[in-house]
């Protein structure tokens, strides 16, 4: 099987940013997002990546920073749904801990830099 693109990465990466593309459909994973919710209910602390939390990224292949709002559902451009693999990675996150999002090779590596309370 050969790899995409080499432009792919890139495009995909904009696309997850832009998008909240890639939708969980997995019991396991479905169970991880309810494990985490559970979890940000007991803890009120706002130091915590929740639904409704404006996130600042750092992506560490090439050192960009982006916004995005965890979101329930994604309703438009820089929101990822919770539901989706970067939302749900992003789940419960503090700042200065690094998310990686296989799948893209090697990975996407993503630094939260800061986290803005809903």
């Amino acid at each position: 099987m050969t790899s995409a693109a080499s432009g792919a990465p890139a495009r995909l990466h904009r696309l997850l940013r832009e998008r909240g593309a890639w939708y969980l459909t997995g019991p396991l994973e479905l169970a991880t997002v309810i494990g985490r919710l559970e979890r940000l209910e007991q803890d009120p602390n706002p130091a915590l990546a929740r639904p409704g939390s404006r996130l600042l990224l750092l992506d560490l292949d090439n050192q960009t920073l982006f916004n995005l709002r965890l979101a329930e559902r994604c309703r438009s451009a820089g929101e990822a749904s919770i539901f989706s693999p970067l939302g749900a990675r992003l789940l419960g996150v503090r700042v200065g801990e690094q998310v990686t999002l296989h799948g893209f090779g090697s990975g996407w590596r993503l630094l939260l830099v800061q986290i803005q309370p809903a």
